[in-house]
């Protein structure tokens, strides 16, 4: 068995310990990521169930081939972006598709050095008859919620897509994301920082 993967640079660590959250304060299983998840996993099962054993498509595969049935065509690049998926897994799952012959990959005549993708004709019958049931899941997520209910969240989930582009970008890292959105109280202060406060104030003693 390979050894554990020693500790990062322990400068990298004393930046994760500043941003540290009281107890009590977040629980991962109330988040919105974690709800987000949990949803999509859901989805995706119930309609895994009819691509998978009717296509045999991944669950990657089809959500290629869900963004190319209305956005063709697209290079690969742009195909990744749109899904939010790392271009190494959208090229594994494309190789897969073509293969298939659900998505043709063919030179950009406008710019013949553009590979462009979009669904082959074997493709399109299939995208037809997997999206009624993707149609048919959302219906039934939006049916116990009013009508202003449901527009509320399609209006928020477009804001969320955006504001998720622009603050965690694919070019992004996490340390960034930590030191601008980290934890800090009421004052702007991290746990650390109000630590070092306190401690450099008169009359409280150092450790």
């Amino acid at each position: 068995m390979a050894k554990a993967q020693k500790m990062e640079d322990p400068a990298v660590a004393e930046e994760i310990s500043r941003y540290r959250l009281p107890d009590g304060l977040f629980a991962p299983e109330t988040s919105l990521p974690h709800a987000f998840t949990v949803v999509a996993n859901r989805v995706s099962l119930t309609l895994q169930k009819m691509y998978s054993e009717r296509f045999g498509l991944s669950v990657v595969g089809w959500r290629l081939m869900a963004i190319l049935g209305t956005h063709s065509p697209l290079s690969a690049k742009a195909l990744a972006e749109l899904t939010a998926m790392d271009q190494v897994s959208t090229s594994r799952a494309l190789d897969q598709l073509v293969a298939k012959r659900l998505v043709s990959r063919r030179v950009d005549p406008s710019d013949r050095r553009r590979v462009v993708l979009r669904l082959s004709k074997k493709g399109e019958v299939v995208y037809s008859e997997v999206v009624p049931v993707l149609f048919a899941a959302e219906n039934a997520l939006m049916s116990g919620l009013s009508a202003e209910d449901s527009r509320m969240i399609r209006s928020i989930m477009r804001k969320l897509i955006d504001r998720s582009a622009e603050v965690l970008p694919d070019d992004g890292d996490w340390q960034t994301v930590l030191r601008d959105y980290g934890y800090a109280d009421s004052s702007g202060l991290t746990p650390a920082d109000a630590e070092n406060s306190a401690r450099e104030e008169p009359g409280v003693p150092s450790e």
